[in-house]
């Protein structure tokens, strides 16, 4: 399922965000960023947030800022949803 304009560009915007603070990212920003491309986000009780989109899961942990192996890996998973392997 391809994204409209409008939740591409949402999508962009967060995007966009969480590059520009690549190295002090707030787990916030992460947060909005899968949720805006469609991944699902699972609460667990323990430090770890997962988010899910088909067969894609990730666990990011909830800490201020987020490691940035956690901010790449999420500019890579979103990019290749927004290019609709996903």
């Amino acid at each position: 399922m391809r994204m409209g304009l409008v939740e591409s560009k949402r999508v962009q915007r967060h995007l966009d965000r969480v590059i520009s603070t690549r190295k002090n990212c707030a787990f916030e920003d992460i947060e909005a960023l899968y949720l805006a491309a469609g991944f699902t986000e699972r609460k667990t009780s323990g430090s770890h947030v997962i988010f899910k989109k088909g067969t894609i899961t990730v666990s990011v942990p909830r800490r201020k800022p987020v490691k940035e192996t956690y901010v790449e890996q999420a500019i890579e998973l979103v990019v290749q949803a927004l290019e609709g392997f996903n």
